[in-house]
């Protein structure tokens, strides 16, 4: 460990089959995964290590061929006591303010829903553009996160429909394709408001932040 601090370490241990050695180099990358097709997004494990690194820890990865895979994951522990992460100035929280946010990926809609209450927004969760029209037409929601990519109703689908319900509605798309991908580029033309996964929780602070903030 570099420098002199107190950590808080966290492991996380299976007896699975273990991660192959030409994997391990790459266990952490975007889009890098090892099941079949439609099977997984390859961006779980990259969320995860974004978010460690955008709290200042580190991920320690030993596996075992045929007995297993241990996660050590180390957090630096705060001279004063804090319960959750705080925003520099122009990026803090209103009380009481709430953000509905949409995946389709369980795993990835968990970690977003922890960084965002670490930030201090209310969160409520929807896992397609149907369920998400519906949620926000209840009320109560003052920003969109939604993943552009889904079953039953995709990002853009979804955000016209808020917006023709609610044109004052605020939307943050999320995509795990690149803003140079030609069909992601068709889906949205203004990257101003697209975060690209896996994001920062200061990058992801910050346009949440301008965008509650105009109008």
């Amino acid at each position: 460990m570099p420098g002199r601090c107190d950590y808080l370490i966290l492991t996380i241990e299976d007896n699975g089959s273990g991660v192959a050695e030409d994997g391990l180099s790459k266990i952490f990358e975007p889009f890098y995964t090892t099941k079949e097709v439609r099977k997984g997004t390859g961006l779980g494990l990259s969320m995860v290590f974004g978010a460690v690194q955008s709290h200042d820890g580190l991920i320690d990865l030993v596996s075992y061929p045929g007995r297993g895979t241990r996660f050590s994951i180390y957090f630096p522990l705060l001279a004063e006591k804090s319960t959750r992460f705080e925003p520099i100035a122009e990026n803090r929280v209103e009380e009481g303010e709430t953000v509905l946010l949409v995946d389709d990926d369980h795993f990835l809609l968990e970690v977003c829903q922890s960084l965002l209450s670490s930030l201090g927004y209310q969160v409520i969760t929807a896992i397609n553009g149907q369920e998400a029209v519906e949620t926000y037409k209840q009320g109560g929601i003052d920003l969109v996160i939604m993943d552009l990519v889904m079953p039953v109703l995709g990002g853009k689908a979804a955000a016209e429909r808020i917006q023709k319900f609610d044109p004052d509605a605020k939307v943050i798309f999320t995509t795990g394709y690149d803003k140079d991908n030609s069909v992601t580029c068709e889906l949205v033309d203004d990257w101003e408001h697209v975060l690209n996964k896996p994001f920062k929780v200061d990058e992801l602070s910050r346009m949440l932040r301008q965008a509650l903030n105009k109008g």
